[in-house]
């Protein structure tokens, strides 16, 4: 029996195991969409509570592990972000915890997107300003490095509508950091 379906069977060690082998991967896809560690830190909660109770709906043939934790963590942040206002992203908080600020870990980022340690801070807040529709898929794609296919996966949607969704949130994105280049605002 191997540790998913020990975890399915209601084994809690199992579940631990799950839980330490994924937490940093829920905290930082939530810590980008909710904006901040304490709220982060309540999705996280959330999310592994909605794991425990719904082991049962999990089916590995129809997907990954990871694929439905994502889907979760969205599902949980997009609830969040209902019940409060639109939460602003922070780059001063402590690294404490063992969670460091989420990385840009795509090798597909675009070009001109490149950017120093100084304008990661920028492109942090810039991400944090698109809508619930762009974010969630540039979070994934570029902070979590999923593919085109899982990211319709986690979202639910047509492979097309990641694909305009991600273009539309670099243009989004594009157009904020070149205004903030040429303004100097801040």
């Amino acid at each position: 029996m191997d540790l998913i379906e020990k975890w399915q069977s209601g084994d809690i060690n199992a579940f631990e195991a799950l839980f330490q082998q994924y937490y940093k991967l829920v905290f930082k896809t939530a810590y980008l969409m909710v904006g901040n560690r304490e709220d982060a830190e309540d999705v996280l909660q959330e999310v592994f509570f909605a794991v425990w109770k719904s082991r049962c709906t999990f089916n590995p043939a129809k997907g990954k592990l990871t694929t439905w934790l994502y889907r979760i963590t969205i599902n949980q942040c997009a609830d969040r972000k209902r019940r409060k206002q639109v939460a602003t992203l922070s780059t001063e908080e402590t690294k404490d915890d063992g969670f460091d600020l989420p990385e840009i870990r795509s090798s597909e980022l675009p070009e001109e997107l490149s950017m120093s340690r100084l304008e990661y801070e920028r492109a942090i807040k810039a991400v944090n300003s698109l809508g619930e529709k762009h974010r969630p898929v540039l979070i994934l794609r570029y902070f979590n490095d999923l593919s085109y296919n899982e990211i319709a996966q986690v979202m639910g949607i047509p492979l097309g509508t990641v694909k305009s969704r991600l273009n539309e949130a670099l243009r989004t994105l594009r157009g904020q950091l070149e205004k903030e280049k040429q303004g100097g605002a801040g």
